[in-house]
Formats: C-alpha cells, structure tokens, sequence
C-alpha cells in the first residue's frame, strides 16, 4: 500500500517537490498546513512538510526525516507577516485577524504578542472577518504566497505596518526559526522510512538547482518578480543543522514557559 504524503501547495514548499513528476512512488495530497496536521493526527496521512506546532502536538507518532529537512530561516521571511494599523506594542486589547491556514504561525505570533510585546489581544479567526478585513480587526495574520502577494503590493492592501515574525522572532532571540519539518509517521517499516528520506533528499538536491525555474513559474504581478521570488527561495533553510535545532528547542521551551496550548510536553 502506497505512502499517503501531505504536499503544502506554497512557493516555498516547492523544492522539495519539483521533481516528483505526475507518478511519484507514493500518493500525493495537496492541503494547508493546518489541514495536514488534523490530517496527521487523524491517521490518514504518513508524511509531510508539516508545521512544527502540529509536529510539537503529535507527541512522538511522527518523527523526523534523516538527515531533517523543512523550512527555516535565519533573518526574515517575507511569507508570514502580521499586517496591522500601528506598532505591535500598541495592539492590546485590539481585534487581530488570523488565518486558518496557519498552526506555527498562530502559536509564534501569540508567542510574540504575549513574551515580546507584551499584549493581549483578542485573536479573530479569519472567516468571521468581512471582505475588507481592515473594518472589523486591527491586524491581520497571513502566511504563504498569500502574504507574498500583500508583500508585493506596495501598498500592503491599505495596512499601514507590516511585520515580518520571523524578523521579530531573529531579533528577540538570534536564532533561526523553523516553521515547517518533514516528518514521517513512526509506525511505517524502518525500510519504508529510509526510503522515503532518501528519495526526499535527493528531489530537494534536484529542486534546490531550480530554484530561479520555480521562482519563474510562479513570477507575476500577484507575486513579485522572478528576481524577487529568486532571493525569497534562497534565503530558506530546507536542510536542518544544529543552528536550526536549536532554534527549534527554543520554541517549544518558550510554549511551554508562556503555557501557549498543549505543546509543553513533547520533547525534539
């Protein structure tokens, strides 16, 4: 019976996936990260790019790729960004928007809003909100070629600050954050595991040659231009050192310090 793996259909999940083709050796499904995390814990997935709050909450029924791959970086993102009508320290109390796409997200921008800015606001799912988000909330959470694209117009869609988390996050702590880990459920046969880690590896190697190919692919006035997409791909991290473990650990001691949901007690 074939693998069932999770593909995040973002820009900067692709090198990972360029070169599977239309027959990889495992079915494919395409879901947002906070789809795949319900879908891990449900049991109907077995591998995927997933979230790290989501991989945190599994406690131990999924384990991570050899060597470890996702996605960090070390400075900014640009793809995960806070929109909002003034600074962060002055959000308290305040109506912020958050997508439901996001899982890391959430739980690094609450993190940052309780630890670093010292504030509480009142957090809005997204779909509650109207069409013109800036009517009803203060802020707004977005991730993904989502917020590429607000990034891309030079006008934030009316917002007057934006702030990019993983530019708070490097700034408070100097230390890489990671948002994403391929994790593999750990009941799958040692062999299927080496496997499917294996044949990871080397599509990343493949897709990490390409990355101006698929920064031209997805080029255009939604997005940015080549060049722009380009530079994006190459800021990440997609192979996870022990800089990038370590700002790992230190993400999941501060949810646990701060009390942030169910992530307290699941070690990396």
């Amino acid at each position: 019976m074939p693998l069932n793996v999770a593909r995040i259909p973002y820009l900067n999940a692709q090198p990972f996936s360029y070169a599977w083709g239309d027959e990889p050796p495992f079915d494919v499904v395409d879901m947002v990260p906070r789809a795949l995390g319900r879908a891990a814990a449900g049991g109907s997935v077995d591998a995927g790019l997933m979230a790290v709050a989501d991989y945190f909450g599994l406690d131990g029924t999924f384990e991570l790729t050899a060597p470890p791959m996702g996605i960090a970086v070390r400075d900014h993102v640009r793809s995960v960004v806070l929109l909002a009508r003034r600074h962060p320290r002055h959000l308290d109390g305040r109506r912020i928007g958050v997508t439901g796409e996001s899982s890391t997200s959430r739980r690094l921008l609450e993190l940052l809003a309780r630890a670093r800015w010292e504030v509480t606001p009142e957090w809005v799912p997204e779909d509650e909100l109207g069409p013109d988000p800036r009517e009803s909330v203060d802020g707004l959470l977005l991730i993904g070629d989502r917020a590429l694209e607000a990034m891309a117009d030079t006008r934030r869609h009316g917002w007057e600050r934006t702030v990019d988390l993983a530019t708070a996050w490097w700034e408070w702590q100097k230390q890489p954050f990671v948002f994403a880990v391929w994790a593999m459920r750990t009941t799958l046969p040692r062999r299927e595991r080496e496997r499917f880690s294996g044949f990871l590896t080397g599509s990343l190697a493949v897709g990490s040659e390409h990355l101006g190919d698929i920064a031209a692919a997805a080029a255009g006035e939604r997005l940015g231009t080549r060049d722009d997409l380009a530079a994006y791909l190459r800021n990440f991290v997609y192979r996870l050192g022990e800089s990038e473990k370590k700002g790992l650990q230190r993400f999941r001691d501060l949810l646990a310090e701060h009390d942030i949901l169910e992530y307290q007690q699941t070690t990396v």
